[in-house]
């Protein structure tokens, strides 16, 4: 399967009316603000280029997992882990772990700069050649950003409890 970044940048900011095919992989869900998060992950095609919201990518001696949200109205809701092994287990220890939310209405919500660490635990994490699952939980302490350029405010914090299930793509 070849992947295209070009695809992802669609994919996150498209409206309806595109002309990609989606395929769910999987869900992830969150409690946020009194609000509850519901967002499917999944594959995009456009011809023969594809990209997946969920993926695994593969650098020779780290792992790094992304699972994002889709949502047509841009909202997005995402949890990226990076590991110190290219194949970790459910038991495997992260090096580093963000979790995001992004409305899609000005600024984010970010677990970076926030008082404290996220949390992500996993049930199943697996994968071959070309695709794996993750099955986990995450919470968080997400704070305000009114861009992407840096962290959050930690003044401005509300916690977030998810979970996930979703297939995601492996790319090296």
């Amino acid at each position: 399967m070849k992947f295209s970044a070009a695809i992802l940048a669609l994919l996150m900011s498209a409206t309806p009316s595109l002309a990609f095919e989606t395929e769910e992989i999987g869900m992830i869900e969150a409690s946020f603000d009194a609000a509850t998060i519901t967002q499917p992950t999944v594959l995009a095609r456009d011809g023969d280029q594809a990209q997946a919201t969920a993926f695994m990518f593969l650098t020779g001696v780290n792992a790094a997992l992304s699972i994002a949200g889709y949502s047509p109205d841009t909202a997005r809701l995402s949890v990226e882990v990076d590991f110190m092994t290219e194949q970790p287990g459910p038991e495997t220890a992260p090096m580093g772990m963000t979790i995001s939310y992004a409305p899609g209405k000005g600024g984010r919500w970010t677990s970076e700069d926030a008082p404290s660490a996220p949390t992500v635990a996993f049930a199943t994490l697996n994968a071959d050649d070309e695709e794996g699952r993750a099955i986990g939980t995450f919470v968080a302490e997400l704070c305000f950003a009114e861009d992407y350029e840096g962290g959050g405010d930690p003044g401005n914090c509300r916690m977030i409890e998810g979970r996930f299930d979703t297939r995601f793509f492996v790319e090296r």
